[in-house]
């Protein structure tokens, strides 16, 4: 029972960075927030390590792909924050909600996995409902063609799929902490280390108390805690349970995004939406046993 609450919690608070992102990105810059977020959570992450200790033990042989995975980790940051600059956040929860697929599909070309009829079936059904959400309904006018930022979350659903596939025989061999923690503090410090030479740090001094909240949530909550829990669960019920809660993540964002942003939610967010999710049903969706 407490696995499935560290889970559900984890979709809740996945779903709502987003919204918390939109918040920030009013008083700062895309890279200034991913800083604030490194800054927040890395701290957190290492006293959650250092309490189960967990043994960090990252070998030489493994060092370029944990930096291969630093360096796709913070590309798939920044594109997907200055996305939510030009795009809503209920968009962005359910667009990057096809990330399965895309992960599928670049398996398929980069390891030469195997990709099925129910696969393609599910990537078509989902390409359909992405075209609705970026086209806001209206394929017709090819202004949705120019949509920078549902594009450019679409593209961090690839990135993060990349990170998955680099650092899929990492993740087998070291604890998913150790190593989030070992990808995320090489790309904390460039991005500190820029920051130091180009922000005006006495400007984060003076944010207002909802973004404040907001860059907590996102440090603490959304990045250090939330990784910490939704290992818990997958360690006790299973990865192919514990994936079956991420369809709750756009539905989580959706909710908090049109009451407090005023977000708008239409029949083709609906129903583009309902799209992708059943897409990736469909896709991940195995064929039963005898």
């Amino acid at each position: 029972m407490l696995s499935r609450f560290y889970l559900l919690f984890c979709v809740i608070v996945w779903g709502w960075t987003f919204v918390a992102t939109k918040i920030v990105l009013d008083y700062v810059t895309p890279v200034e927030l991913l800083g604030l977020r490194f800054l927040i959570a890395l701290p957190v992450l290492l006293v959650v390590i250092r309490l189960k200790r967990i043994r960090f033990g990252i070998s030489k042989r493994n060092v370029w792909m944990v930096a291969l995975g630093s360096v796709i980790l913070t590309a798939h940051f920044l594109i997907q924050i200055t996305g939510l600059k030009y795009t809503s956040a209920t968009n962005t929860g359910w667009i990057i909600s096809v990330t399965p697929l895309v992960l599928a599909v670049l398996s398929y070309f980069i390891l030469k996995e195997r990709l099925g009829y129910r696969e393609i079936g599910g990537i078509a059904i989902a390409t359909v409902g992405i075209l609705l959400l970026v086209s806001r309904g209206d394929l017709s006018n090819l202004d949705w063609l120019s949509n920078i930022g549902d594009w450019l979350v679409l593209a961090s659903a690839h990135t993060w799929a990349l990170y998955t596939i680099a650092t899929r025989n990492l993740s087998r061999a070291h604890h998913p902490l150790a190593l989030t923690f070992a990808v995320l503090a090489p790309a904390g410090l460039v991005v500190l280390g820029y920051m130091s030479m180009t922000s005006d740090w006495s400007v984060f001094l003076h944010l207002p108390l909802d973004a404040l909240i907001a860059l907590l949530f996102l440090g603490v909550l959304g990045l250090a805690i939330a990784h910490w829990f939704w290992q818990e669960g997958v360690a006790d019920i299973g990865a192919a349970r514990a994936g079956i809660f991420l369809y709750l993540e756009p539905v989580a964002t959706t909710a908090l995004a049109v009451p407090y942003l005023g977000e708008r939610f239409t029949w083709a967010t609906a129903l583009g939406g309902l799209a992708v999710l059943a897409g990736v049903y469909v896709g991940q969706r195995r064929k039963k046993q005898r």
